[in-house]
C-alpha cells in the first residue's frame, strides 16, 4: 500500500516518490494534489525509485493525462475561453491538458476543434505551418 505524506517540498517540486511512498507538497490546490498523485502513481507502477530521465518523464506525463483525460472524455476543452478554464472544468491542471492535447488522435483533436481554436501552445505547434529549412 502506498502511502501518501503532504509536506513542504522545495525547489519547485511538487510531488516525488521513492517506488513505495508518495510525498505531496503541502501547498497545493486539490486539483493539483490529485494530478500529482495520479502521476507518481504512475511512476510508483512503473517502479521508478529516483528522479527519471527527461524522455522517462514525458512518458509517465502523457501517461498521466491518459488516466485522467481518458478516451472518450467530452472533447477536451471544446467551448472554453482559455485554457485554464477548460482545465477547470475537467478538473485537471492546464500541464495534464496539454499533455492531453500532446496524444490526442486526430479524431480527438476534430471533435474538440483544436485545430480552429489553439488555445494551448502543444495543439497550436502541432498544427503550425511547416517551413522547410533550405542549407
Amino acid at each position: 500500500m502506498v502511502q501518501i505524506y503532504r509536506t513542504h517540498l522545495d525547489g519547485g517540486i511538487a510531488s516525488c516518490t521513492d517506488g513505495v511512498d508518495i510525498w505531496i507538497d503541502d501547498r497545493l490546490n486539490e486539483v493539483q494534489e490529485r494530478c500529482a498523485i495520479a502521476h507518481e502513481m504512475v511512476h510508483v507502477e512503473m517502479g521508478h525509485t529516483r528522479a527519471q530521465s527527461e524522455p522517462v518523464e514525458l512518458a509517465v506525463r502523457f501517461e498521466t493525462a491518459l488516466r485522467l483525460l481518458p478516451p472518450g472524455t467530452p472533447a477536451l476543452c471544446k467551448g472554453s475561453r482559455s485554457l485554464g478554464s477548460a482545465a477547470r472544468a475537467l478538473g485537471v491542471t492546464k500541464q495534464v491538458l496539454m499533455d492531453r492535447a500532446a496524444v490526442a488522435t486526430a479524431e480527438e483533436v476534430e471533435v474538440a476543434g483544436c485545430v480552429e481554436c489553439r488555445l494551448c501552445p502543444v495543439i497550436a505547434a502541432r498544427f503550425a505551418p511547416r517551413r522547410v529549412l533550405v542549407a
